[in-house]
C-alpha cells in the first residue's frame, strides 16, 4: 500500500487566514490533515463486471418476486410443529426410549402420532428433570410458566439462570406485570450436591428438558404450550429491564405494556390462522419462520453463485491469456489468487452491486404486488409488503456494504484527491490572475495601512459631526450608529476595534506623512479623499431597519474644516475639484447632464443605502472573487474568509490580509477587478448588484481618471488601462445579454432590462475614457 497526503498545509496558508475563518473552512481543514491509503495495483471491477452483477441481481430479484412465498406465521407454526415432533422423537430414541420406526408413527403431513409423541415427551421429562418445574404455579401455571421462568428460555441468559438456580436455590423470572422476581425452590427440588453435579444439572438437564418442552406437555403432545423461541425469550428478558419497563404497544385501539404484548404473542392471542384459531409464536413458530427465510435465501444464494462463477471464469480466462498457457501441463503456472472468488476488491464490489440490485428489484416488485392486493388500504399494503420482502436479501446487502466500506473509502479518497488537485490548480490560476490585476490596477489600490487610515478618517468624520450636534438625543443616536458601524467594520475585517481605528487626528496625519515618505506615488491620498467624499454616514445597518437613523443628517464638513487643515498634501480646492469631477462624472454616466445635481443626490443615496462605499461592496465582491474557496460558509465567517482570500491571496505586496481584500476594490476598481479577473464576469456584477452600483463605480473611475490621473499627475496610461478594462466589461455584459435573450425558455425580461441599463453606464464610461485618451493624442 502506498501513502499520499491530500493537501500539504503551509504556515503561510494559515497565516493568511484568520483563526475564526480558518476554523470554519472545515471542508478544507478537515481533509488537509488526513492521510488516505490506496493501492493503485488492486484489481478493480470493469464495466462488464458491473453489468453482469447488475444483471444477476435483476434476474434473481425478479424470480424472488414471482416465485418467492410470503412469510406466514400460520404456515411457520405448521412447519415448526413437524420439526419439533422429529426433534423430540429423535432425542428420546437417542437416550433409550423404545419407539416404533418413523414410517409407522409419522403421517403423510409429517406429524407424529400423539400417543407416541406423548411417550417420548414423558420419557425426556422424567430423565431430565429441572427444579424450576416445581415453581410452575408461581410462574403462571402451565400456560405461562415457560415464558415467565427464564430457565425455560433457550438463550444464554436461560442457561445462566439455570446454573445460578443450582447454586442459589432459586428460580428467576417475572411476575404477571413483568417485574423481575426470584423464588426459592421447595425442599424436594432437584439440586446438585456438589459443584460438578450442580453444573451438570444446570446445563445438561436444562438443555434436554427444553427439548421435551418444545412440543408441549405429555398431556397435550404436539398441541400444548411449548417454550418461547430465542427471539421471544430475548424480548421477554428485555421487558423486565428498566429501559423497556414503561414501553407501551398499541393493541386493538388501546395501549398495553411491552411485557403483556410479549405474553400475547406467546399465548396465541396476537396471531390467528385463517379459521380464527390462535397461533402461538413459540419455538416451533420461530423454527418455521427460519425455514421460510432459508427458502427465501435460495434466491440470494443463486445471485451469489452467478456472480462468483462469472468472476472465477472471467479471471481464469484472463490469467490463462496473460500467462500464455497452451496446455494442461502449464496450468501449474496459474496463480490461484488471480481467479479464486474470495477476498478480492473487484468481487466485493460486484457483490455489492448485485445484492443492491437484487434488493431494489425485490422491494419494488413486492411493493407493486402489495399495492395491487391491498386496493388502497394502507394497513393491508404494509402487511403484504413486509411479509413478501426478501429479508435474507436485506442482510446480504448490509454485509456486502460492510465489507465494501474499505474500498468505498479508497474510491472517495481517489475522487477527493482529483477534486482537490483541480481545486489547487484553479486556486493557483486565480491567484496568478489576481496578482496580474493587482499590478495592472495598482493605481486603484490601497495597502493595509492606507486602508486603516480610510476607515479611521471615516470614523473621525462621524465623531466630528456628533461633537457639533447640539441636540442631545440626536447626538446619542448618532453615537449609537457609530458604534454599530465600527462593530460591522471590525466584524467584516476581523480586526479589534481599539487596535484598528486611529482615534487621534494628529496620529492619523502622522501615519499619512510616514506612508507618503516611503512611496513616490502619492495618488493614494487622492483615492482616499475620493472615498471619503462619497462616505455618507447614518445609513441603515444590517437587515433590520432602525427608524431613528432616518432623521439623522450630516451637518458638518470634516474634509474642509479638519482634514485639509491637518496635512499639506491635498487642500480644500483639490477636494472640491474631486467632488466636482465626481458630480460631473455622474451626469456623464447617467446621460443626464441637465439634471446632474439630482443624479448626484440619487447616487449618493444608493451609496448610503448599501452601507457606504468600499466597506459594503468589498465583502460582497470579495465573496464573488473567492468563489468556491469559501463554499459552505455564511455570515461574518463568509465575509472574513472571502476578504482574507482576496487580500491575503497575493493581491498585495507582503500580504495585507482582509484589509487588502477591501483595498483592491477602492475607487471604482471593484468593477474592473471583477470583470477583468477571469474569476467572474461583468454579467455577474450586473446580476449580483444593481444599476446604481454600476453607476457609482463607473462614476468614481471616471472622476479618478479625469481629475486625478490626468489633470494632477498626467498619467494617461492609467486612462488607457481603465478604458480597456471597461471595454472588456461592456463586451462581456453585451454577450451575456444576447445569450439570455436568445434562450428557448421565456427570458427574464426584468433581469435583461437591468443588465441593459448597467451596459449603458459602462458604454458611457468607456466613451468618456476614450475622449480623455483623444485629448492626450492631441497634446502629443
Amino acid at each position: 500500500m502506498s501513502n499520499f497526503e491530500i493537501i500539504p498545509v503551509s504556515n503561510a496558508d494559515i497565516r493568511d487566514i484568520s483563526t475564526a475563518a480558518y476554523d470554519e473552512l472545515s471542508i478544507l481543514g478537515s481533509f488537509e490533515v488526513l492521510e488516505f491509503e490506496f493501492d493503485e495495483a488492486v484489481d478493480k471491477a470493469s464495466r462488464l463486471d458491473y453489468a453482469v452483477a447488475a444483471g444477476s441481481g435483476l434476474l434473481t430479484g425478479l424470480l424472488s418476486v414471482f416465485l418467492g412465498k410470503p412469510l406466514s406465521v400460520e404456515e411457520a407454526a405448521k412447519i415448526g410443529g413437524k420439526e419439533a415432533d422429529k426433534i423430540v422423537v429423535d432425542a428420546a430414541r437417542a437416550f433409550g426410549c423404545d419407539l416404533p420406526s418413523d414410517k409407522a408413527i409419522f403421517d403423510k403431513d409429517g406429524r407424529c402420532s400423539t400417543e407416541v409423541l406423548a411417550k417420548a415427551i414423558k420419557f425426556l421429562e422424567e430423565k431430565f428433570p429441572i427444579p424450576q418445574d416445581k415453581l410452575t404455579p408461581e410462574f403462571g401455571g402451565g400456560l405461562q410458566h415457560h415464558l415467565r421462568d427464564f430457565s425455560h428460555h433457550p438463550t444464554i441468559l436461560g442457561l445462566f439462570f439455570s446454573i445460578l438456580g443450582q447454586f442459589a436455590g432459586m428460580g428467576y423470572g417475572t411476575d404477571t406485570d413483568g417485574n423481575f422476581i426470584k423464588l426459592l425452590f421447595p425442599e424436594n427440588a432437584l439440586v446438585g450436591k456438589n459443584v460438578p453435579e450442580k453444573i451438570a444439572i444446570g446445563t445438561f438437564n436444562w438443555l434436554f428438558h427444553l427439548v421435551s418442552d418444545i412440543d408441549g406437555s405429555n398431556q397435550k403432545a404436539g398441541k400444548g404450550t411449548g417454550i418461547p423461541g430465542p427471539i421471544l425469550s430475548m424480548l421477554k428478558e428485555l421487558s423486565s429491564t428498566p429501559l423497556f419497563k414503561n414501553v407501551k404497544v398499541n393493541y386493538k385501539e388501546s395501549e398495553i405494556s411491552f411485557s403483556k404484548w410479549v405474553s400475547k404473542l406467546f399465548n396465541g392471542i396476537y396471531f390467528k390462522d385463517s379459521e380464527g384459531k390462535p397461533v402461538r409464536f413459540d419455538f416451533r413458530t420461530e423454527m418455521g419462520l427460519a425455514a421460510q427465510l432459508l427458502e427465501q435465501s435460495l434466491f440470494v444464494l443463486a445471485n451469489e453463485v452467478v456472480v462468483r462463477v462469472f468472476y472465477t471464469v472471467s479471471r481464469l480466462a484472463s490469467e490463462i491469456k496473460t500467462k500464455h498457457i497452451a496446455s494442461f501441463a502449464e496450468l501449474d503456472r496459474l496463480d490461484p489468487k488471480g481467479f479464486l472468488p474470495i477476498n478480492n476488491r473487484a468481487l466485493t464490489r460486484m457483490c455489492t452491486v448485485s445484492s443492491g440490485t437484487f434488493l431494489a428489484v425485490n422491494s419494488a416488485g413486492n411493493a407493486i404486488k402489495a399495492g395491487i392486493a391491498s386496493e388502497g388500504n394502507k394497513a393491508a399494503f404494509a402487511k403484504a409488503f413486509f411479509l413478501n420482502i426478501n429479508y435474507p436479501g436485506i442482510g446480504r446487502f448490509a454485509v456486502a456494504c460492510f465489507f465494501d466500506a474499505k474500498y468505498i473509502k479508497e474510491d472517495v479518497a481517489t475522487v477527493y484527491k482529483k477534486a482537490m488537485a483541480e481545486h489547487e490548480r484553479q486556486k493557483q490560476l486565480r491567484e496568478q490572475e489576481l496578482q496580474r490585476l493587482s499590478a495592472k490596477y495598482r493605481f486603484l489600490t490601497l495597502n493595509s495601512d492606507q486602508t486603516r487610515l480610510l476607515y479611521s478618517f471615516q470614523s473621525m468624520m462621524v465623531a466630528f459631526d456628533i461633537l457639533n450636534t447640539k441636540k442631545e438625543d440626536l447626538a446619542l443616536t448618532k453615537s449609537k450608529w457609530k458604534d454599530e458601524w465600527e462593530a460591522s467594520v471590525c466584524e467584516s475585517l476581523d480586526v479589534t476595534r481599539d487596535e484598528f481605528f486611529i482615534r487621534s487626528g494628529r496620529q492619523a496625519f502622522g501615519l499619512m506623512e510616514e506612508i507618503s515618505n516611503d512611496v513616490e506615488d502619492r495618488s493614494w491620498i487622492d483615492l482616499l479623499v475620493l472615498e471619503l467624499s462619497r462616505f455618507t454616514p447614518y445609513y441603515q445597518l444590517g437587515l433590520e431597519e432602525n427608524k431613528s437613523y432616518k432623521k439623522l443628517k450630516v451637518k458638518t464638513d470634516y474634509l474642509g474644516d479638519v482634514f485639509c487643515k491637518g496635512q499639506n498634501y491635498i487642500g480644500n480646492t483639490d477636494v472640491k475639484a474631486i467632488q466636482k469631477a465626481y458630480t460631473y462624472a455622474i451626469g456623464t454616466i447617467t446621460g443626464n447632464r441637465k439634471r446632474v445635481a439630482a443624479a448626484a443626490v440619487a447616487t449618493l443615496a444608493v451609496t448610503a443605502a448599501t452601507a457606504g462605499g468600499a466597506l459594503f461592496f468589498a465583502p460582497e465582491i470579495a465573496v464573488l472573487i473567492a468563489g468556491d474557496a469559501v463554499v459552505g460558509l455564511s455570515g461574518a465567517a463568509l465575509t472574513s474568509a472571502s476578504l482574507a482570500f482576496v487580500g491575503g491571496g497575493s493581491l498585495a505586496v507582503g500580504g495585507m490580509g482582509m484589509a487588502g481584500g477591501t483595498a483592491i476594490l477602492t475607487g471604482g476598481g471593484a468593477l474592473l477587478g471583477l470583470a477583468g479577473s477571469g474569476v467572474t464576469t461583468a454579467a455577474t456584477v450586473a446580476v449580483q448588484s444593481s444599476e446604481s452600483f454600476v453607476q457609482s463605480e463607473c462614476s468614481k473611475l471616471l472622476a479618478f481618471c479625469s481629475e486625478i490621473a490626468v489633470k494632477k499627475y498626467g498619467r494617461y496610461d492609467i486612462v488607457v488601462l481603465a478604458q480597456q478594462g471597461m471595454q472588456k466589461c461592456a463586451e462581456e455584459l453585451r454577450t451575456e445579454i444576447e445569450e439570455l435573450s436568445n434562450k428557448e425558455n421565456e427570458p427574464d425580461k426584468k433581469l435583461i432590462s437591468q443588465m441593459k441599463k448597467s451596459l449603458k453606464c459602462m458604454e458611457r464610461c468607456e466613451k468618456a475614457l476614450e475622449k480623455l485618451q483623444d485629448s492626450w493624442k492631441l497634446l502629443d
